[in-house]
């Protein structure tokens, strides 16, 4: 409701603005680490090893070392300074010349310091002294076990800066080992004893446009829908907060987190679209703890049943048979077993016996043959050779007659269902309140009312334990599979129902 967009237009020159400031504050967390690139305009990528050099039409590092409080490191500063002016010298004066020497012992002397000193270490440039050094060696003496204070005297000598080659191993020095010693800074500290930072002046100008469109925006969300109060529209735009929230004086690095209202913002302002994002995260989130939610309570259901089922609750359940259990209350004043029993009587009668004519005759006919065989008439009759076909014939007529008669009845019965005789309606009653009265006398017996807690119990196991082992066979993906089938199927209905 209350992230509806106030005005395109409007909404896009905010965004803009806020994407502006999101690309000041990860200049600004990335200018540290990056600060080499800005200052030489070159990436060394480390898988290949090489160096990439990128034009800067405009020099960063002067600009922007200010705010973070940077400046040029006097030890590096005056060593860098001390080769030009021995170019300088060798140029003006020649190599042999007194200045030209005193300028070579001096760079001697700043070699030594700077190796036992490292004035690289508050940079966290340590690395860089080290690549130097090894350059140095490299370059002097062609290995890197060599001494690196060694391989400074060795360079700064007559040796190498002499009339034939000084200006080889000058330029070479200056090619090299300058621009490294140029990232090389030193960083003032604070009364509250951080490095100086003063990212704020830039940040600030935008915490207070964003602070007083935040309560611009609220309020007037909050006059527009009449249940809502100015706190409840300040709380569904939580995410702009990230936007004026003094990041630079509380906790610098979280900075990045005005990605959050930004993006959100450029989906308002429709430049991109994050529905599928917001319907995957959100599916993403249920599909991680729907699975657990639905075990912990479908196991807690089952388990509860077998806990009471245990405990004898079972036989509780059953109604108890008038007169000799006592009365029991139910809802609605329905007796649910006896009316289960008459749908089973009705449904045995009316609709399962009359489809098991075939079993009824045959079952019948061997029944009539065990009574006739009982009497002595008709064991004669069956040992006489010639009338041993007769008592076959009279079984079989007995069996179809009385099952002719027992089905004409049902047929009649079912027939009069809905309309059926006083007699017959009385009939059917004392049928079903006597089967309901056995029934339930026998399940509450101890013995059978054992055996059926124990199977029920057993049966609600393989209930959890196949509930259990399905569920992370097929996984809760599924279902969010078909419910993803549903809502597009639902939608493209929509669509076409639309004018």
């Amino acid at each position: 409701m209350f992230d509806r967009p106030l005005n395109r237009t409007y909404e896009r020159m905010m965004v803009a603005i806020a994407s502006l400031n999101f690309v000041v504050v990860l200049f600004d967390l990335t200018y540290i680490p990056l600060r080499d690139f800005w200052l030489l305009g070159k990436v060394r990528i480390p898988l290949i090893q090489r160096v990439i050099y990128l034009p800067q039409p405009l020099q960063i590092t002067p600009l922007y070392d200010p705010i973070k409080g940077i400046e040029p490191h006097r030890a590096t500063q005056a060593y860098i300074e001390t080769v030009a002016k021995l170019r300088q010298t060798i140029a003006e004066q020649g190599v042999d010349a007194p200045a030209t020497q005193e300028l070579l012992a001096q760079l001697r002397q700043q070699s030594s310091t700077m190796v036992d000193t490292n004035p690289f270490a508050l940079a966290n440039k340590t690395g860089t002294l080290e690549q130097i050094k090894n350059l140095m060696r490299l370059k002097v003496f062609g290995r890197r076990d060599a001494s690196s204070k060694q391989s400074f005297e060795r360079f700064w000598s007559p040796e190498y800066i002499s009339a034939q080659n000084w200006q080889t191993n000058l330029a070479w020095f200056e090619q090299q080992i300058i621009p490294l010693m140029a990232t090389n800074y030193w960083r003032r500290y604070g009364e509250d004893g951080n490095f100086i930072d003063h990212f704020d002046t830039i940040d600030v100008p935008f915490n207070l446009l964003f602070l007083l469109e935040f309560l611009g925006r609220t309020f007037w969300l909050s006059r527009q829908y009449r249940g809502a109060r100015w706190r409840d529209a300040m709380f569904w735009r939580w995410y702009d907060v990230l936007l004026f929230f003094p990041f630079w004086w509380l906790a610098p690095t979280w900075a990045w987190l005005r990605i959050i209202p930004v993006t959100i913002r450029l989906d308002q302002a429709d430049i991109i679209c994050l529905d599928s994002l917001e319907r995957q995260a959100s599916q993403g989130l249920v599909a991680a703890i729907a699975t657990d939610i639905s075990e912990v309570v479908v196991l807690q259901v089952l388990t509860q049943l077998q806990k009471a089922i245990r405990h004898g609750q079972f036989s509780r359940w059953l109604p108890r048979v008038s007169g000799v259990g006592g009365s029991k209350k139910t809802l609605n004043d329905i007796d649910e077993l006896a009316e289960l029993a008459a749908l089973v009587v009705q449904v045995v009668i009316y609709r399962v016996v009359p489809q098991l004519r075939p079993e009824v005759e045959s079952l019948v006919a061997y029944s009539v043959d065990q009574v006739l065989r009982q009497a002595p008439p008709y064991r004669r009759l069956l040992e006489v050779p010639s009338l041993e076909a007769l008592p076959i014939h009279w079984r079989q007529f007995l069996a179809k007659e009385i099952s002719d008669r027992l089905f004409l009845l049902l047929e009649q019965a079912s027939k009069n269902q809905g309309n059926p005789t006083r007699e017959g309606a009385l009939l059917v009653s004392q049928l079903v309140q006597k089967f309901g009265q056995t029934l339930s006398a026998e399940l509450q017996e101890e013995q059978v009312g054992k055996v059926i807690q124990d199977l029920l119990v057993m049966w609600l196991e393989e209930i959890k334990i196949n509930f259990v082992r399905q569920t992370h066979i097929e996984g809760i993906e599924t279902v969010l599979d078909e419910t993803r089938a549903l809502q597009q199927s639902l939608e493209q209905g929509q669509g076409r129902l639309k004018p």
